[in-house]
Order: C-alpha cells, then sequence, then structure tokens
C-alpha cells in the first residue's frame, strides 16, 4: 500500500510557526525604532548644516548678507540673501523632529563671518533623543550628530 502524502500543515504547525515569529519581532522592533530615530535626527541635524552652510557660501559668492532663519514653531529652516529664499527645509514635517533654538536667526556677513553677539544653538528633539547643532560668532559650525 503506498504511503499517503502530506499536502499542508497541520494547525499545530501553524500556530507554532506565528508564534516564533511574533516572538521574534518582539525582539527586533524596538532596536529598529531606536534606530529609526537615530537616523532621522542625523538627517535633521544634516539639513541644518547645510542651510548654514549654504548660507556663509552665498554671502561669499554674492557679496551680500545672507541669513540662516530658524522657525521653531514651524520647525523650518531657511537661507535668504536679500529678498530672495534661496533654501528652505520643513524639517518638522520631513523628519519628524521638533526644533527649538537659542536664537531666530543667523546672519553671515558679505566676508562669511557670523555677526551678532553670541552662539547659535539649534536643538532637534526626538521623543527622548536630542541632537544640537552650534554655531559659533565666527561661523564655526558645531555638530554633535557627525
Amino acid at each position: 500500500m503506498p504511503i499517503a502524502r502530506r499536502t499542508a500543515h497541520t494547525v499545530v504547525e501553524l500556530v507554532l510557526a506565528l508564534t516564533l515569529m511574533g516572538i521574534m519581532a518582539a525582539i527586533a522592533i524596538p532596536p529598529l525604532a531606536a534606530t529609526s530615530a537615530h537616523w532621522r535626527l542625523r538627517a535633521a541635524g544634516g539639513d541644518v548644516v547645510n542651510a548654514i552652510t549654504y548660507a556663509r557660501e552665498a554671502a561669499l559668492a554674492r557679496g551680500v548678507q545672507s541669513v540662516v532663519v530658524v522657525d521653531g514653531p514651524g520647525a523650518e529652516v531657511r537661507v535668504t540673501s536679500g529678498t530672495d529664499t534661496l533654501f528652505r527645509r520643513a524639517i518638522g514635517a520631513l523628519h519628524g523632529v521638533a526644533v527649538a533654538a537659542s536664537g531666530d536667526s543667523l546672519r553671515f556677513a558679505p566676508d562669511g563671518l557670523a555677526t551678532g553677539v553670541s552662539n547659535l544653538t539649534v536643538l532637534l528633539v526626538l521623543g527622548t533623543r536630542v541632537d544640537s547643532v552650534v554655531v559659533s560668532r565666527l561661523g564655526r559650525v558645531r555638530w554633535a550628530g557627525k
């Protein structure tokens, strides 16, 4: 008599496989969420650093003052030169971070030096994680996320 061949899995096998997949997902998802937050903060920090660098280079290239505007409530960074808006990045909408700054703007003179009396600190917040970008009066950028 020929041996009968199984063509499907039993309910017990399916329940066991689903249980193991659930346990593996429960172990893997929290580290993946933390990694996602880390990379979103790094991307937001990169956008802020790029805006600052762009503003400085625009001031040097155009020979006129350029301004980096940090809009905390709107979670946006803009670069303006005269009446032109050269760069605009909605950091909150793109990366899901909140933005806070020690000042609302940073000005670069035509010689590329930042003007003002103090440093500008931009804080990027995502959940319990915080990243910061600090610009000195002379225009030197320090970013903890590098």
